[in-house]
């Protein structure tokens, strides 16, 4: 990827050492690998990553979720919803398609379609 296209592109990186307190809302795909503590809304229909090493304390509304960290909370998916192994879920999910793989640890109560 060249440079300029980088710039110009919509995505964003919330790193391993971050934490962060409070409301977000979001635009394009965004990966997080830290702390946040708050709910999340991905205010597009693009893509949202919880990273290994994140760990999400609150309610995220996004269109496509996919999870490899932690989240405490409710997780809205407007689209899929994607749990990767090694991760941990504890809360409410909805979402029109949902995807479970072998050795995710999932602790909720579930809605989807």
């Amino acid at each position: 990827m060249d440079i300029s296209d980088f710039k110009s592109s919509r995505y964003n990186i919330i790193g391993l050492s971050s934490h962060i307190k409070g409301e977000l809302h979001l635009s394009g795909r965004t990966s997080i690998e830290g702390q946040v503590e708050g709910n999340i809304f991905s205010d597009d229909d693009s893509m949202l990553i919880i990273e290994k090493n994140a760990t999400i304390t609150g309610n995220i509304n996004a269109f496509n979720i996919e999870v490899f960290g932690k989240v405490i909370g409710e997780l809205n998916a407007k689209g899929t919803l994607s749990i990767r192994p090694g991760s941990q879920v504890e809360g409410t999910i909805k979402s029109e398609r949902l995807v479970i793989y072998p050795g995710a640890l999932v602790n909720t109560k579930a809605d989807a379609g």
